[in-house]
């Protein structure tokens, strides 16, 4: 190979450093958005679904980790009962999620 076209060859590499920087850069951005970004996303679009479907008799889990029974919806906010009598108004975005309970097979309990 002739040496003079490897030193120009060499020469125009090194004069633009920003465009060797390029792809790394987008290849980074690609792996944030889909690994970081994108399921975040399906998650929090998941939970909305799942809150906007709750009913009266519901039982749900806050973000602070109390389980209470949905009471009353009003809006933006709703009605929790605690425990008989005791209720509690939490935001729609405070609950974390809904609570399903499944039975338990009394073969398999003892």
């Amino acid at each position: 190979m002739n040496p003079d076209l490897l030193l120009s060859l060499d020469g125009a590499a090194a004069a633009n450093p920003l465009t060797s920087m390029i792809f790394p850069l987008v290849m980074v951005g690609a792996v944030f958005y889909f690994f970081v970004f994108r399921p975040n996303q399906k998650e929090e679009a998941a939970r909305k679904e799942l809150i906007s479907g709750l009913q009266k008799g519901d039982r749900v889990l806050t973000n602070s980790g109390i389980h209470a029974r949905l009471h009353e919806a009003k809006g933006e906010t709703l009605i929790l009962e605690i425990s008989p009598g005791a209720f509690l108004t939490v935001d729609r975005d405070a609950v974390k999620g809904k609570i399903v309970e499944t039975p338990v097979d009394p073969a398999k309990k003892a």
